[in-house]
């Protein structure tokens, strides 16, 4: 199976965009890219995963992380684009309720 590298992107004011696949083996490669990106979108935020093809219970740490980072700065922060596979880690783990 050919892995696809994560990537951030930040199309336009407040948007920040993640592709590819958030596993455990690129959440760190995207961590601080990601950061500084939401930093620089400002008071509100919509981070849309849509363009994401894999993911595992690292992509919900990253967004957990992301939610924290945002809170500190007082951002509204808003997730788009969530996957199936995405929910159910999310459910399973009792979060389900952190990303609405």
């Amino acid at each position: 199976m050919k892995t696809t590298a994560a990537k951030v992107e930040a199309p336009a004011a407040g948007q920040v965009q993640l592709s590819g696949e958030l596993t455990f083996a690129s959440v760190l490669q995207v961590r601080t890219p990601l950061l500084n990106q939401l930093e620089a979108a400002g008071d509100a935020c919509t981070l849309d995963l849509a363009g994401v093809t894999r993911v595992d219970s690292s992509a919900l740490s990253l967004w957990l992380v992301c939610q924290r980072h945002a809170s500190q700065r007082k951002q509204q922060l808003k997730l788009s684009g969530i996957s199936a596979d995405f929910r159910a880690i999310a459910v399973l783990v009792g979060l389900g309720d952190q990303l609405d």
